[in-house]
């Protein structure tokens, strides 16, 4: 046997076992895309890995810049390289591959077999001097610092996660009149119990960081826009005395302005008995 041959051989073949397992390790690539959907069709996002759970969300079938948050079940490298396929799709039934992903400030569960590698163009989010996916912000007096659109901070002495994540898309504005541009967000965030907290946050091109607002626990955000330095937000909320567990059903609006390192509400409406149905 020839060394001087097989040594080159085997030295590849080693170099590309060891980029499968460290790409396994690492948990796929940083962005999927979508595949085997159907054109003007969408790929169901459910609130845990189980086709049974509720669907909070969809994915066109030609989106982009979707987020990858980690994978679980489908099949090993080992199992993928030496089984038969029957076994291979007897195998998958029974432990189906689900990827956790963020799309549109939504976070969810979707079916794995419709994911493959894809790419994410952010350069139209940063226009303005600044990234306010990638961004720090005050949430009740805590710095909290966003790393595309996203944080996860540990409690400490707990295994509680405190997770933050922008749920609508930043609307830049001059809120102040100096002539420069700052941006207004939705975050949403999860403190390890049963809460669902939103807050109304403004990024700038400064070191100085503002104050974001609490909207409400469990509310559901329907739209924001700016109109001559005001920000308006439009939400379903419940009445005073309404349980927790009741679905927010007063619409309410409010305005706010920005005045120093401080968002200010100026206004609110309520509008009560109002129905509103859910896909």
């Amino acid at each position: 046997m020839n060394l001087k041959l097989v040594m080159p051989a085997l030295l590849l073949l080693l170099s590309l076992t060891y980029a499968q397992l460290s790409s396994a390790e690492a948990d796929g690539p940083d962005y999927w895309q979508i595949r085997n959907v159907e054109r003007n069709d969408t790929l169901n996002m459910r609130s845990s890995a189980d086709f049974a759970a509720s669907k909070i969300g969809e994915i066109p079938y030609d989106a982009q810049c979707i987020r990858n948050m980690g994978c679980k079940g489908g099949l090993t490298l080992h199992e993928s390289t030496t089984l038969s396929d029957y076994d291979k799709q007897k195998l998958l039934k029974q432990r189906p591959r689900w990827c956790r992903v963020r799309y549109k400030g939504t976070t969810a569960w979707v079916a794995g077999r419709y994911l493959r590698e894809g790419r994410c163009n952010q350069k139209d989010l940063i226009t303005h001097g600044m990234d306010p996916l990638n961004h720090s912000y005050l949430i009740e007096k805590e710095k909290v610092i966003l790393d595309d659109s996203h944080a996860r901070k540990k409690i400490p002495g707990t295994t509680a996660i405190i997770i933050t994540e922008v749920i609508h898309k930043p609307i830049f504005a001059d809120l102040n009149g100096d002539n420069t541009k700052e941006a207004a967000l939705i975050l949403m965030q999860h403190t390890g119990g049963s809460g669902t907290f939103f807050y109304l946050a403004v990024a700038r091109d400064s070191d100085d960081l503002v104050e974001s607002y609490f909207i409400g626990d469990r509310v559901r955000v329907e739209a924001m826009k700016i109109f001559k330095n005001q920000i308006t937000v439009e939400y379903l909320d419940r009445a005073k005395y309404d349980p927790m567990a009741r679905t927010p059903m007063k619409r309410t609006i409010k305005k706010f302005k920005l005045e120093g390192n401080q968002l200010v509400e100026t206004s609110e409406m309520n509008i009560r008995n109002q129905r509103t149905t859910y896909d």
